[in-house]
């Protein structure tokens, strides 16, 4: 698929799901493409992931969010798949769904 065929996808999908969705791209033996489709995480969602990962790990909260948002059926299989040649593509999408949540850092200086 082109850049704009994937992004036309998402903003199917944003339609259809009634929040922003977001296309991950991934590539698998040079240049098949492996992509996936996530929602925009709610801010429980976010604060949850936050959460664990503090108590469980980046790495698990990552997969835990990836979990709560991915869109399985307009989704790759091999990102959600257990088998373990695909992990590359589970843990990528995990990591890029911990980089939804972005936090502002506070400006305050004492002078």
């Amino acid at each position: 698929m082109t850049n704009e065929e994937i992004q036309l996808k998402a903003d199917e999908l944003t339609q259809r799901e009634g929040c922003k969705v977001h296309p991950l791209v991934f590539l698998a033996n040079g240049d098949e493409q492996v992509i996936g489709f996530v929602k925009e995480p709610m801010r429980i969602v976010k604060q949850r992931a936050l959460d664990a990962a503090i108590q469980k790990g980046a790495t698990v909260a990552a997969g835990d969010l990836l979990e709560a948002i991915l869109i399985k059926d307009a989704s790759d299989s091999r990102i959600y798949s257990e088998a373990a040649e695909n992990d590359a593509f589970y843990l990528g999408a995990s990591m890029a769904c911990m980089e939804l949540i972005n936090i502002s850092k506070e400006q305050f200086k004492k002078k």
